[in-house]
């Protein structure tokens, strides 16, 4: 009955802790929207109307990348780990690394500015982006090879 009583107040107390994570996770974004914005104003150079569709397969394969890293990778399990254990703003940023969505924002936002910011962050992208399509084509021949195989 105990362990029943500590589950419901767990739940009653992550639900409470939703909004708040809410509000946060939108306040840090916007602060990192307008760091990000400053900075490629001050030393890097954004033409959008250069882009070209490669300029964006490259991006979104290289927030592929970037999402299952931070969200599925076992080089970021300890941190996940550690973070799930930690305090009340370490179980913030962990419902914020569990949620693929937010992870995608934040992805996109510091890949695009690598992007328009250096020339090197343009190398990162590229290396980002065919690590993305190599994941991508795994996972396409994963469920190819597992629907080709004979059934019993």
């Amino acid at each position: 009955m105990t362990d029943k009583l500590n589950k419901i107040a767990q739940v009653a107390a992550k639900r409470e802790a939703e909004p708040i994570f809410g509000v946060a996770a939108s306040i840090a974004f916007l602060m990192l929207a307008a760091i990000c914005v400053w900075l490629i104003r001050e030393f890097g150079a954004f033409e959008p109307a250069t882009l070209t569709f490669l300029d964006f397969a490259l991006l979104g394969f290289a927030c592929l990348r970037l999402i299952h890293l931070v969200t599925f990778d076992k080089i970021l399990e300890p941190l996940r780990r550690r973070l799930q254990s930690g305090d009340r703003m370490a179980g913030l940023l962990a419902g914020f690394v569990a949620c693929i969505w937010c992870t995608g924002m934040w992805a996109a936002m510091i890949a695009t500015t690598l992007h328009f910011l250096v020339p090197w962050g343009r190398f990162a992208i590229w290396v980002l982006a065919v690590a993305g399509f190599g994941t991508l084509l795994q996972v396409i021949s994963r469920a190819i090879a597992g629907n080709a195989a004979p059934r019993e």
